[in-house]
């Protein structure tokens, strides 16, 4: 690029202008991000209540995110995906030492928790795959955040469980404004795109085991959204992060009530259909083994 800005090029030069993401066109107004923000705290139930030091912490990072990337949705969407894993890490990482020290111990929501980092991470590869990572900057900043995020919320973890999840459900919840926000700003462009082949991998790929657990809310094989255009994509994230603030609520909860998070699969079988029909399956399965058995000898 330097070389590109005295007139040296080569053949395969191409302009930054005509590379994902600058050639896409996208826009994010910051203003409109923080109106949808307003609208959703003034409706009951709509604000994630937290203490005052939280709040300020989260303000001051809305903020810089607005100056620092100013006409580049892509480029801090892949920021923002890049820090919203960070927690989910720091969730196991706290929740195995927990289990070491003999201080308690739950599986179930650290699956939960590994389903959400899983999530987070295809957001992230979206937006890897539109060219949110280009520039080197981004990528150094990112990383870095990331890093002491990450130790962050360990040490508000270790101290405070309850903290640690209102603090991210906080940072979720403004996900959710931002990208509502972005898709109906571009729903004209993004409905002419296709959706990236990542994303059609996760969304409409024939293992949805792990897309459905993180899903507190929800029984699992009853959220299908359609993945045909970048329009689809973009609505599914923001619907994906409204699903994480209410895993947050949730996780909340436990730790003040000792209301137990497990994964949605593990009460989806109440009637025991399920698993009667793979026993059924292994039944019959057995069956065609012993007889193709039995057929081997008498040849």
């Amino acid at each position: 690029e330097g070389l590109a800005q005295v007139g040296i090029t080569s053949k395969s030069y191409i302009p930054p202008s005509e590379k994902p993401p600058n050639c896409l066109g996208f826009t994010l107004d910051d203003e409109a991000v923080r109106n949808a923000e307003r609208q959703r705290e003034s409706k009951a139930g709509g604000k994630v209540e937290t203490n005052a030091v939280a709040r300020t912490l989260y303000d001051i990072g809305c903020w810089a995110l607005d100056e620092l990337f100013p006409g580049r949705p892509i480029a801090r969407f892949w920021f923002l995906e890049t820090i919203a894993r960070m927690p989910y890490f720091s969730y196991v990482s706290m929740l195995h030492l927990y289990e070491s020290f003999g201080w308690w111990r739950d599986p179930e929501l650290r699956k939960v928790h590994n389903a959400e980092e899983y999530n987070e991470l295809h957001h992230l590869l979206i937006m890897e795959a539109l060219g949110g990572n280009a520039l080197w900057r981004d990528r150094f900043l990112g990383y870095h955040v990331a890093i002491g995020y990450y130790w962050a919320i360990c040490a508000l973890f270790f101290f405070s469980p309850k903290a640690a999840y209102e603090f991210m459900a906080l940072l979720e919840a403004h996900a959710v404004d931002t990208y509502g926000t972005f898709f109906r700003e571009n729903a004209d462009r993004l409905k002419a795109l296709p959706a990236p082949a990542v994303a059609m991998s996760y969304y409409k790929g024939a293992d949805l085991y792990l897309f459905d657990d993180f899903q507190v809310s929800k029984k699992p094989n009853t959220r299908r959204p359609p993945c045909d255009s970048l329009y689809d994509v973009f609505k599914n994230i923001s619907e994906d992060e409204a699903e994480h603030v209410k895993t947050m609520r949730a996780c909340m909860d436990y730790s003040l009530v000792g209301k137990i998070v497990v994964s949605p699969h593990l009460n989806s079988d109440a009637d025991g259909s399920i698993t009667e029909a793979k026993r059924q399956a292994w039944l019959d399965w057995s069956e065609e083994v012993n007889r193709a058995s039995a057929a081997e000898e008498d040849f």
